[in-house]
């Protein structure tokens, strides 16, 4: 393996206190806040990564990246860089509710959307491939930047899908047969001729 490449700790954001409930909600750029678990979850994953000599921790900039993106930033001292471009892929009309509440109130949108899941546009949303154009450039941008260092992303469950696919050469509508659970950890290698992921979806470092 070269030794020039980038370690890439991607992690999805914790709990948000509108999944209380139990069921999943399309929450987008809807900047909802993260329970006291997913707080403490943060630390613990802060403390963990502590020991592996991190240069940078990178965020979304909604709410429930930033606070686990300042939580580990702390742990580690280490800076901490915000970044629009990492959002959760916006959902419009569907931000805030649950799949059950979506089939309610937008049946029609409902049977577009997973018709075609890639190009249909729920409105006031983006496609699929709109966000692919602002994720990968970033991810891009920032694995070339830190050549030769460990650095922490912390994102969202559909933004961390579509990167791992893209990474695995699998269409993006590939990210059904995946999974990205609260404050899980995905461990990526990327270097100027390859890419490995080592850790998927995993509960912590082991």
């Amino acid at each position: 393996m070269p030794d020039n490449f980038t370690t890439i700790y991607l992690l999805r954001h914790g709990e948000t206190v509108n999944t209380l409930d139990g069921p999943l909600r399309y929450n987008g750029h809807f900047d909802v806040d993260i329970t006291a678990k997913a707080r403490a979850q943060m630390v613990q994953r802060g403390q963990e990564l502590s020991c592996l000599n991190i240069s940078t921790v990178y965020a979304s900039d909604l709410k429930r990246c930033r606070i686990g993106g300042e939580i580990i930033a702390d742990k580690i001292g280490c800076p901490l860089i915000l970044s629009n471009n990492l959002r959760e892929m916006k959902m419009g009309d569907w931000e805030g509710l649950t799949l059950a509440e979506v089939r309610e109130r937008f049946p029609e949108q409902v049977e577009k959307k997973f018709a075609d899941f890639i190009n249909y546009r729920i409105p006031g949303s983006e496609t699929v491939q709109e966000v692919e154009q602002r994720i990968y450039p970033e991810f891009d941008e920032i694995s070339d930047r830190h050549r030769g260092e460990s650095i922490v992303i912390v994102a969202h469950g559909g933004v961390n899908l579509l990167l791992i696919s893209r990474l695995l050469g699998l269409p993006s509508d590939t990210i059904f047969s995946l999974d990205q659970s609260f404050g899980c950890i995905n461990q990526i290698l990327i270097g100027d001729d390859f890419k490995k992921i080592v850790m998927i979806n995993s509960s912590g470092l082991h």
